[in-house]
């Protein structure tokens, strides 16, 4: 935001909001924007104040009763003093229904304002003050339940002692519950815990800028403090069948920059500094799951899993652009990173999150705590793993099961220990830590021929800090974090602007190749099963080109196309596909995922847009537009096309190409005073979707909204 690092992404949730521009720059960007900067920086420009006094609304109301509001006011205080106050605000009506009875999800609810004070007594120094938030009470969307996938055997009686039904065994629900229809409105949640969220972040950001002798000084300091707490939908069924009963957390981020640049102007241009980063993040979630296969089988129905991270990043970076000429520009930039991460992570039953009188497994009987669960599991453990009559210690009510007190930090020898029953099997907390190095770099080369053509060629490598899970694993590995991604990216491309810029064409090719890049796949718990995490995917590489055209062919028409092609493979991962028991515990099955897609990659991208603009009156103007934009098919996640991955077949992580269209066509002033206009997005109501993903005994899609249309009045002064 202006400049300022966003330590996580839900941090940009509601920032996008009176804004002058927004930048998006391709990877990786790590010299000058950090070291998760591997697939590119996107900086969101935010308008400033005015030097004379301006104000504006804008009002939309739209499908659902989507009620939408902007405004802003801006311009001096005092002669040295300016400010602008932004709003934006949204209410709508729920745009999601019940598929199994008369219930509605998916209501809007957010509010979002910014102030920014520029203060500039002198020619030689301007500060400002960036003071923002917002809050989003919306309903989060439930996801389509698609296919019914049992982890667990459940065709015979549950099988773990003390946990048996009053009435022995019973029709498991899941088995008969339908799949949602392809309609993108159409989804389930449950009734017991309803989709909500309460979301807000608090941010202020202070910049200062001081120029010298042609070298400006550049101090940029930023805190944010976002709090969240949410109840989502996990299964897509209105049973109780992985639903996040309680998701909430605070994050607190401190960031500082300090660079000095020479005058852009120069033959030779300058930047170095240094910065310094510094966010906690603790994280709680209470897990409910009372009818799925594993509460059939082993009879617990809920529990809770805590994550606390601290997280700090110091870098210091240099950039140099040389003007060899006024055709050739040499350029180069460096940063060296140290990232440290310490981490804390508990699994188990927390007593503000107890077993509720709902909380019923099939036969109506109460169902079990984790402690007592594994408290019953850990006697028979014992002897497996400490010889016969070996006692294990027992869980007191609260505490962690987690498994293991080896040593969970990168490069202690004590992680690589064999397992020993007198730490193997005595339940603790994970405390942890990594500590990474990195040094990204560039280096390019810009070449003007002739006047509107400009010829480029870039080689640069970047990093991705590690990390650690937030899940509910059983055992110390569950809980080892990934690596650092890297990638060495090479560019090439053109930017033509042609007859007096009517026609602007920007072209590129680029090979980026990973190393340890940071997926998402399956890891195999011990005693939970296949987890979903962040697993280092060893070599991938990315292949690809990509096309811009711009033409303006008579007044008042604009033109615009783009494509994208990627091709996007796995070149070495060995991965899990499949559970098996063995000695009483579960393994992964394991199978190589050498040359498939890379997760979100879909092979096309493209987009077409049409805008005129026509006169009315002498005080009118009439304008017109249309655009389309979509993709070809991709996939959720790495699978091997054709086969089962823990027995979801690999079509049901596809997600199948489609193409949007959206429209508008209104009436302005020709001061600019005013507009209207009526809208379409997605004007076929086409049906697709984002994501699919699996969801303990069951497989889910995140669909795109339909179609939706409304009306836009703004004012200006």
């Amino acid at each position: 935001m202006d400049q300022f690092p966003l330590a996580l992404p839900v941090m940009s949730a509601q920032t996008g909001f009176d804004l002058q521009r927004v930048e998006v720059l391709k990877g990786p960007q790590g010299t000058l924007f950090g070291n998760n900067a591997t697939g590119g920086a996107i900086n969101f420009v935010a308008n400033t104040p005015t030097p004379t006094l301006e104000g504006g609304a804008t009002f939309s109301y739209g499908r659902f009763n989507t009620i939408e509001a902007n405004g802003f006011i801006s311009g001096p205080i005092t002669d040295t003093l300016g400010g602008r106050i932004a709003v934006k605000a949204v209410n709508g009506d729920p745009w999601q229904k019940s598929y199994t009875r008369d219930d509605r999800n998916g209501r809007a609810d957010t509010i979002a304002g910014r102030m920014i004070l520029e203060f500039e007594p002198s020619s030689d120094f301007k500060a400002s003050l960036n003071l923002n938030g917002w809050r989003d009470q919306s309903e989060p969307q439930a996801p389509q339940r698609i296919a019914f996938v049992p982890q667990n055997d459940v065709s015979g009686a549950p099988a773990i002692a003390p946990f048996t039904y009053a009435d022995g065994p019973v029709p498991f629900p899941q088995a008969t519950y339908p799949n949602a229809p392809h309609n993108a409105r159409a989804a389930d949640w449950s009734t017991d815990y309803r989709p909500r969220q309460d979301n807000r972040m608090l941010q202020g950001l202070f910049r200062m800028d001081y120029d010298f002798s042609g070298i400006t000084v550049t101090s940029l300091t930023g805190y944010t403090d976002l709090k969240f707490d949410n109840t989502t939908e996990g299964g897509g069924t209105a049973l109780r069948d992985l639903d996040l009963r309680s998701d909430s957390g605070h994050i607190k981020s401190f960031t500082q920059e300090v660079r000095i640049a020479n005058d852009s102007h120069n033959a030779l241009r300058w930047v170095v500094g240094a910065n310094y980063e510094r966010t906690k993040v603790n994280e709680v979630t209470w897990l409910a799951y009372a009818d799925t296969s594993n509460t059939y089988v082993n009879g617990f129905v809920s529990h809770a899993y805590e994550t606390r991270q601290k997280m700090t990043n110091y870098a210091a970076f240099g950039n140099l652009e040389f003007d060899v000429n006024d055709q050739i520009t040499l350029k180069a930039g460096i940063r060296q990173t140290r990232a440290k991460r310490d981490a804390y992570a508990f699994n188990g039953d927390l007593p503000q999150f107890p077993i509720l009188p709902t909380d019923t497994t099939f036969g109506g009987t109460p169902g079990g705590t984790l402690t007592d669960f594994f408290n019953a599991v850990y006697g028979s453990l014992g002897p497996l793993y400490g010889g016969p009559g070996y006692q294990i210690p027992t869980i007191a009510p609260g505490g962690s099961i987690i498994l293991d007190t080896r040593g969970l930090v990168l490069g202690d020898p004590s992680a690589n220990d064999p397992v020993d029953p007198d730490t193997f099997l005595t339940a603790t907390t994970v405390n942890t830590r990594i500590r990474e190095n990195s040094t990204s770099w560039m280096v390019g080369a810009d070449f003007k021929p002739v006047d509107g053509l400009l010829l480029y060629a870039n080689v640069s490598k970047g990093y991705k800090a590690g990390s650690f899970p937030h899940l509910l694993g059983s055992l110390f590995d569950s809980y080892a974090p990934v690596k650092q991604e890297s990638i060495m990216a090479y560019e090439a491309g053109f930017k033509a602007q042609l007859m007096d810029r009517l026609l602007t064409i920007n072209g590129a090719a680029f090979y980026y190749d990973y190393k340890n890049k940071q997926t998402r796949a399956k890891f195999v718990d011990p005693l939970f099963g296949a987890l979903d995490k962040l697993l280092n995917v060893p070599k991938s590489t990315i292949k690809g080109a990509e096309l811009e055209v711009t033409a303006r062919p008579m007044q008042g028409l604009s033109l615009s196309a783009s494509v994208t092609y990627l091709d996007a493979k796995v070149d070495k991962y060995l991965g899990a596909v499949g559970q098996t028991a063995v000695s009483g515990v579960l393994v992964p099955v394991n199978a190589s995922f050498k040359g498939v897609d890379l997760p979100f990659s879909p092979k096309w991208q493209y987009s077409l847009r049409a805008d005129y603009t026509f006169p009315v009156s002498s005080a009118l103007d009439g304008f017109v537009g249309a655009g389309l934009n979509g993709q070809s098919s991709s996939v959720s996640a790495l699978v091997v096309p054709g086969s089962a991955t823990f027995g979801a077949t690999s079509d049901l992580y596809d997600i199948k190409a489609y193409t949007l269209v959206n429209a508008n066509l209104g009436i302005r002033s020709s001061d600019g005073k005013w507009t209207a206009s009526v809208w379409g997005k997605n004007i076929f109501n086409t049906y697709y979707w984002s994501n699919a993903t699996q969801a303990y005994d069951t497989f889910v899609r995140y669909t795109g909204r339909p179609a939706e249309y409304g009306i836009t009045v703004g004012m200006n002064f």
